[in-house]
């Protein structure tokens, strides 16, 4: 009987077409991961010389003034992206790999990619996690919404039901057919991509990998279970395609709404203007009370002094610069806690939903996520503290450019690998299969 279930299944054309269709969307979403991996690392490598290349220009022209050399050159810190991100860019196809900042204020400049392209908002990339999680449940439903109702409508499941012992054990053949089918085109594309991409298989591959796998199983599992209520084709295939669209679209966007409006983000434009604010209305106050509340945040600069009647001073313009950052510090971390509790509001969505979970576990382990962009957004607040500290001194002081060793200033590089929680990524998924299999049970057993 199997075999002649595997025969059916595969002298279908229609089934072999939908498998080619997905074989050919995932190797455009690992080509176009590819290309988006290649695109960054050259952007990185460019930006190194690019680096070095402003740094020996400025001290060429303004070797004897090292605060107007400081204006200018920028520091570039990279967000390190395995190459597991090649198959889930997630978030950097909005938020760069690399910024460059100067030591004067930093949250306009953090702040600079919101404004630079809006457009881009509404623009997403064609990745591999994108084709498994909308793309696949679409061919499973159209290789399953009609597994028992075709034979009933063709009036051969009477017939079925006196030569076989077990019906539910012939349905679970023809899904396991199918499974195994779609399971094959997926580890293809894993394998491909490994090879072409070269990704390491590495504990968050592989874990990226089964959590793949299981999201193709929720759906395998699903629709077995909506199969099983024996209503016609037409009703299974409008039901099945209700729940991806309401898992995939309706519940996600309607939850998004409930939790913008829960958790309104306005502050990154309210932390530029008060930092634009703060900045500019020093020019018309007197020095004395910046340099206090300046010496107040670093007493180690206290010796540092300037008088009220002094034109222009680095040292004043410095930290003028550090005191619009300092106005508008509140609003900058009632930003970031307020995207933090969007991501855990989020993450607590996706125990709910398959595709969320998916979503948020691959971004997780592909290091693309919300997570890894606020842990790099407080990395580049630490790096921008620690070139402002190194340097003050030495402008303060008067040096020229020859007190710096130059060299020294290369790009840096920022890595944090995710810390994983097993029954975290893996119960969701575990719960809802289970949960499904029990609702199931009953019309199974009466199918038998």
């Amino acid at each position: 009987m199997n075999h002649y279930l595997y025969k059916q299944f595969y002298r279908n054309k229609a089934y072999l077409i939908a498998l080619v269709f997905l074989l050919a969307a995932g190797l455009m979403a690992i080509y176009t991961g590819k290309k988006f991996l290649d695109r960054n690392e050259d952007i990185i490598a460019k930006s190194g010389n690019f680096q070095k290349e402003s740094i020996a220009r400025n001290v060429k022209f303004h070797k004897d003034d090292l605060g107007l050399i400081l204006y200018y050159v920028k520091f570039n810190l990279v967000n390190e992206t395995p190459k597991l991100a090649a198959l889930n860019i997630g978030m950097h196809d909005l938020n760069p790999s690399i910024q460059g900042v100067t030591i004067r204020n930093l949250e306009e400049q953090r702040y600079n990619s919101d404004f630079y392209n809006p457009a881009n908002a509404a623009v997403g990339n064609f990745d591999f996690s994108f084709v498994l999680i909308f793309l696949f449940p679409l061919v499973i439903i159209a290789f399953c919404y009609n597994l028992i109702s075709e034979e009933e409508e063709k009036g051969t499941w009477k017939l079925l039901s006196v030569q076989s012992g077990h019906l539910g054990r012939f349905l679970n053949a023809k899904i396991i057919i199918r499974g195994i089918a779609v399971s094959v085109i997926y580890l293809l594309l894993i394998v491909i991509a490994t090879l072409s991409i070269r990704i390491p298989l590495d504990k968050f591959y592989i874990l990226f990998i089964l959590s793949g796998w299981l999201y193709i199983l929720f759906w395998f599992v699903l629709c077995r279970w909506i199969i099983l209520f024996r209503k016609s084709s037409a009703q299974n295939a409008l039901i099945l395609l209700i729940v991806w669209v309401a898992v995939n679209f309706i519940i996600p966007m309607g939850c998004n709404l409930l939790i913008q409006k829960s958790y309104p983000v306005q502050e990154s434009l309210k932390a530029v203007m008060e930092q634009r604010e703060g900045y500019h209305n020093k020019w018309d106050e007197p020095k004395k009370p910046t340099m206090e509340k300046f010496y107040k945040v670093y007493p180690q600069y206290r010796k540092f002094t300037v008088e009220e009647n002094d034109t222009f001073t680095w040292t004043w313009y410095y930290a003028m610069q550090h005191m619009g950052d300092a106005e508008a510090s509140q609003s900058a971390l009632l930003y970031r806690e307020k995207m933090d509790k969007r991501n855990r509001a989020a993450v607590f969505l996706g125990y709910f939903l398959p595709n969320i979970h998916t979503q948020l576990t691959e971004s997780r382990l592909a290091q693309t996520g919300m997570d890894n962009h606020l842990q790099y957004s407080a990395a580049l607040q630490k790096f921008h503290e620690g070139k402002r500290l190194f340097f003050y001194p030495l402008i303060f002081s008067g040096q020229n450019a020859e007190s710096v060793n130059w060299t020294t200033q290369t790009v840096d590089h920022f890595t944090k690998p995710e810390k994983l929680n097993m029954l975290q990524l893996f119960l969701p998924y575990l719960i809802i299969i289970v949960l499904l299999l029990l609702f199931s049970q009953n019309k199974y057993r009466k199918l038998c």
